[in-house]
């Protein structure tokens, strides 16, 4: 027998142990036999009723322990109900708390912001009042400032007049050395001196001014001058960075087109290389074909194979050297594991 199957240990007393295979009433002399019943299951049948047997037994435990878990589920839920009544009545509590709270709160708030109202009133109105007595301050300095300057001016004013004394005596004594006749009889000479004086001034400054407009045109002209040369010679600089930049567009495009004309070699050599390698495997393939896969053959009168269709020749062939390689390793293997049940 294997190791799987189960061993019944069995202890007897130290009586006669026989097989009884009659039932009848016991006499005197059979008190120290021990009967055993005849057995006529199996082995196996015996081994099926022990663990039907254990597994009622496990069923019975574990209906009692449900049971208790039950009961303790039943207190815990009974445990849970009052400490959820507990809770809502402190949640009712707590929320009447949070309605007082919060109309205090509501309260102080109304107070904070009717002193803030208050308090901004009272410092736009401590601005205003600041804003006005510095512009107060302002002007107070400003007409100060004015009066120190006009208290200047009349300083100074009085100090010219104080100066220009020494003309008015200037041109008394001119007057005193003029010729006779050499100015127009007037009431008053030095008037006469002073009209003189602006009319020979206002000449000398038409004689500049027109001096002045010379010297402007002339400036114009040279500017006029200096500006075309300035075109032109912008001109000549735009015309060589034009010519530099078409010149170096020209090397551009030489380089470019030495480029493409390497580049296109090696797509040449490349696809040269392809087709060579490509030569190589569909001979290959062929001779593969050829080689392993002699029954498939071309009828007459049919289209010869494809690359494909020889690939597909090539994948049926393995498949089939695959599947009757497994065939042999299955029908290598001995077949000498006991059934699943007796594990």
């Amino acid at each position: 027998m294997s190791s799987s199957f189960h061993t019944t240990k069995l202890e007897f007393d130290q009586k006669k142990n026989v097989f009884v295979t009659q039932l009848g009433e016991p006499d005197e002399e059979d008190y120290n036999v021990r009967k055993f019943p005849i057995v006529e299951e199996s082995e196996w049948a015996l081994v099926k009723d022990g663990n039907r047997t254990l597994q009622s037994t496990l069923l019975l435990q574990k209906q009692r322990e449900m049971a208790v878990v039950d009961q303790e589920l039943e207190a815990k839920r009974r445990e849970f109900a009052v400490r959820m009544e507990r809770c809502m009545t402190k949640q009712n509590e707590l929320r009447v708390e949070q309605q007082k709270i919060k109309e205090r709160v509501e309260k102080f708030d109304r107070f904070v912001r009717e002193n803030e109202v208050k308090r901004q009133r009272a410092l736009v109105k401590f601005q205003n009042e600041r804003k006005q007595q510095e512009i107060r301050e302002h002007e107070l300095v400003v007409l100060k400032e004015k009066y120190d300057n006009l208290e200047k001016r009349q300083k100074k004013l009085v100090s010219k007049i104080e100066d220009n004394r020494k003309f008015e005596r200037y041109i008394q004594q001119v007057v005193d050395i003029l010729p006779e006749g050499y100015l127009e009889l007037s009431d008053n000479m030095l008037k006469g001196v002073i009209s003189r004086y602006n009319t020979l001034e206002q000449a000398n400054a038409s004689l500049l001014q027109e001096l002045m407009q010379k010297d402007d045109s002339i400036d114009r002209a040279q500017q006029a001058l200096a500006e075309l040369t300035k075109t032109k010679t912008d001109e000549v600089l735009s015309y060589n960075s034009t010519i530099a930049a078409l010149h170096s567009q020209l090397e551009k495009c030489y380089q470019h087109t030495v480029r493409k004309e390497e580049e296109t070699l090696r797509q040449k050599i490349h696809h040269r290389n392809q087709c060579q390698l490509y030569g190589q495997l569909e001979l290959a393939i062929k001779n593969i074909v050829d080689l392993k896969c002699r029954a498939v053959k071309v009828k007459p009168g049919q289209k010869p194979h494809t690359l494909l269709d020889k690939l597909s020749i090539i994948q049926k062939y393995l498949l089939e050297r695959e599947s009757v390689y497994q065939m042999s390793l299955e029908t290598a293997t001995p077949a000498s594991t006991p059934p699943s049940h007796l594990n």
